[in-house]
C-alpha cells in the first residue's frame, strides 16, 4: 500500500501565491524546505540502498487491513532568482510515516521497494518535464506541470496496487517490477 503525504498537498497550496508574484522579482522563488523541519528522517531513493524492514518506523494502523504502508515524497524546489531559473526534485521515503504488521515478509518488502522505485520513475519524470520550463514561462507553468505529475504519480501507485492486489498476484508484481525498472533505465539522465 501507498500514500501520499500531507506535504504534497500543502506545498501545491503554498505554491499559488508565490506564482502569483512578479516573475521579474526574486520573490517567485518557491521551495519545500519550510517542511524540512516538519520531516525530520528521510532516506533518499537510490539504486544502491534498497529499503529494509527496519527503515518502517511507523506505528501500525490495526484498522487499516493492508500489511504494510510505504510513505514516500517528490519534495520539490524550483523557482527563479536574478533571473535564473533552478529545480530539484528529490525521491524520498519517510520512516516515520511508513509502517509494516509483518516484518518478516521479503514478499511484501518487494512490493514496498516498488512503490518507492515508482515514485523514483516519476520524480525522474517531473525533472524532465521541469527541464523545459524557464524564468519566462514558469509563472504559468510550473503549478501545471507539477499538480499534473503528482496526479500522474497517484494514480500510478493506484493502479500499481490494484493490478498487483497489493503484490499478492505474482504475475503482476514481476511485470510491474520490469516495467518499473525499464523506465527508470530509459530516465537515466534525470536521475
Amino acid at each position: 500500500m501507498f500514500t501520499i503525504t500531507l506535504f504534497l498537498s500543502l506545498w501545491t497550496r503554498l505554491l499559488q501565491p508565490a506564482l502569483h508574484a512578479d516573475a521579474s522579482t526574486d520573490k517567485s522563488n518557491t521551495s519545500s524546505s519550510s517542511f524540512d523541519n516538519a520531516i525530520t528522517e528521510q532516506v533518499t531513493w537510490s539504486v544502491d540502498r534498497r529499503l529494509t524492514w527496519s527503515d518502517f518506523k511507523g506505528m501500525p494502523d490495526d484498522a487499516n487491513p493492508h500489511h504494510a504502508l510505504t510513505a514516500a515524497n517528490l519534495a520539490v524546489n524550483a523557482g527563479c532568482k536574478n533571473n535564473q531559473y533552478t529545480y530539484e526534485v528529490k525521491c524520498v521515503f519517510l520512516p516515520q510515516q511508513s509502517w509494516t504488521k509483518n516484518k518478516t515478509s521479503e514478499k511484501l518488502l518487494a512490493h514496498e521497494q516498488l512503490h518507492f522505485d515508482l515514485t523514483e520513475v516519476h520524480a525522474r519524470q517531473l525533472r524532465q518535464d521541469l527541464q523545459q520550463l524557464t524564468c519566462s514561462n514558469l509563472k504559468g507553468n510550473l503549478s501545471t506541470v507539477v499538480n499534473n505529475a503528482f496526479k500522474k504519480w497517484k494514480a500510478e501507485q493506484d493502479l500499481f496496487d490494484e493490478a498487483s492486489r497489493h503484490g499478492l498476484d505474482k504475475e503482476q508484481q514481476q511485470a510491474w517490477a520490469a516495467s518499473i525498472n525499464e523506465r527508470l533505465n530509459k530516465l537515466e539522465a534525470y536521475k
